[in-house]
């Protein structure tokens, strides 16, 4: 970032990413991959990246791509498989929509992570499925836990 060398996107890395800054703002695993699951199930793909566009417009994405928050390192793992039936694969999306942003707005300025950070993308898919009637129970209540302040 603000360097030469653009960021290589993997799905892996970015899968790993979106866990990392998840589990810093409150989540657990197992909330984050079921976010990710029943968004594969019952989203397309057409929604999802509408999704993810509102996020990827905004002027601070460049942060997304520091690198205290993001970095390849070939250790990768890859955090959200779509189960059988899935018609869609969220983090391949993501993926794809990034290698685009990079390659239509490299160089980018270089902005501290205030604004944009790798969690926007698990909470736009939890809203979208708790406003589409798609959220589980468990998610459902978790959801109401945090806006309690429990």
């Amino acid at each position: 970032m603000g360097g030469k060398r653009k960021p290589f996107i993997t799905t892996k890395a970015v899968s790993e990413a979106v866990v990392r800054s998840s589990v810093t703002c409150g989540w657990t695993l197992p909330l984050i991959q079921e976010v990710w699951e029943l968004s594969s199930l019952h989203l397309s793909e057409a929604v999802i990246r509408d999704v993810f566009s509102t996020i990827l417009a905004k002027p601070t994405v460049s942060a997304l791509f520091d690198r205290n928050v993001y970095s390849v390192t070939g250790q990768e793992a890859l955090q959200f498989v779509p189960p059988a039936g899935s018609i869609s694969d969220p983090a391949y999306a993501l993926s794809e929509m990034l290698r685009d942003v990079i390659k239509d707005q490299w160089p980018m300025d270089r902005l501290p992570p205030f604004d944009s950070e790798w969690n926007d993308f698990n909470e736009a898919l939890f809203e979208t499925l708790f406003n589409s009637g798609f959220s589980s129970r468990r998610l459902r209540g978790w959801k109401l836990e945090q806006d309690l302040g429990m």
